[in-house]
């Protein structure tokens, strides 16, 4: 079901504030059945999102000019955009039988005509049951990809980031860093308030790292109460102004455990991306940094 958003018979038009009403009395979609035919062929050659929406804003425009086309979806946390924004945008709602599947919305330079509107609700009825399999695949992907007890990425990730993000790093010269970090005498929390309160705290900091680290910088549990912090584009001094604020984001957070309150710090050691560096040369340098971290009295950031 394709629901125009704001209203269930309207479609908001942001065209100077005007709501124009797209309910029974709106023309009926004039379309190619030759169009329709290749659009939901098409639509079935791939389960990648990105590339679903590029089919699709390709082929809308043999019936409706268009500038730029987004999807969003919030509780996926996606936005993916396809050619440019422009004054004025038309909004739907993809959902089947109470599943939500994002919002999509349509922009360009001139107002949007009855007619189009017709022709474009026509249209996304092609893509509604596509983009579901394509959130779906997204979904499963995901989870491969994801430590099942904190939401951050796991090792399989983390190997698959790193090493793209050291690739991309020397292609283009850009500053990568490093960060490891690891839970000062988590092992006595675990023996002193059970393992069901040292999951919660391996939560709780992995929430309190996302606080305190950039939208592009991403979070991995290395291994029990190890996470790796992968900075792109920090140099040496901007990753220990990160490290350093997670550190005492960590000390100043408050948990209760089974014999009282619980004390938390970490400690963290940095590594900046040189030119002779590869993933295992990056990762070994900040767990010697990690270590001087621990040998130095613990909850503190060292640099390699």
């Amino acid at each position: 079901m394709v629901s125009p958003l704001h209203s269930d018979s309207r479609a908001e038009l942001h065209d100077d504030k005007i709501v124009t009403s797209i309910g029974e009395l709106a023309p009926r979609p004039d379309l190619q059945p030759e169009l329709l035919l290749r659009l939901t062929g098409k639509l079935q050659t791939t389960l990648e999102l990105r590339q679903l929406l590029e089919i699709f804003f390709t082929e809308i425009q043999q019936a409706v000019l268009i500038d730029g086309m987004t999807f969003h979806h919030a509780r996926q946390e996606l936005t993916l955009s396809q050619g440019k924004q422009s004054v004025h945008s038309i909004s739907y709602r993809l959902q089947t039988q109470g599943d939500y599947m994002g919002d999509l919305s349509f922009q360009r330079s001139t107002r949007f005509r009855e007619h189009e509107l017709a022709n474009i609700e026509g249209l996304i009825t092609t893509l509604v049951y596509p983009v579901r399999n394509a959130l779906r695949y997204h979904s499963a992907v995901a989870a491969a990809f994801r430590d099942p007890l904190t939401g951050a990425g796991n090792r399989a990730a983390l190997d698959r980031t790193l090493k793209r993000e050291i690739e991309l790093a020397k292609r283009h010269e850009h500053q990568l860093s490093l960060l490891m970090l690891d839970l000062d005498w988590f092992k006595q929390i675990n023996d002193q308030h059970g393992h069901s309160c040292g999951d919660r705290v391996l939560q709780q900091t992995v929430k309190c790292i996302s606080a305190s680290i950039r939208q592009t910088d991403m979070c991995f549990r290395y291994g029990g109460e190890e996470f790796i912090i992968v900075l792109s584009g920090a140099c040496a001094e901007g990753a220990q102004t990160i490290a350093e604020r997670i550190r005492q984001g960590i000390a100043g957070l408050t948990l209760s455990g089974s014999q009282g309150p619980i004390t938390l710090s970490a400690s963290l050691g940095c590594a900046t991306l040189r030119g002779d560096d590869d993933k295992d040369s990056l990762l070994h340098r900040a767990d010697e940094a990690l270590y001087a971290a621990k040998s130095g009295g613990r909850n503190r950031v060292i640099s390699a």
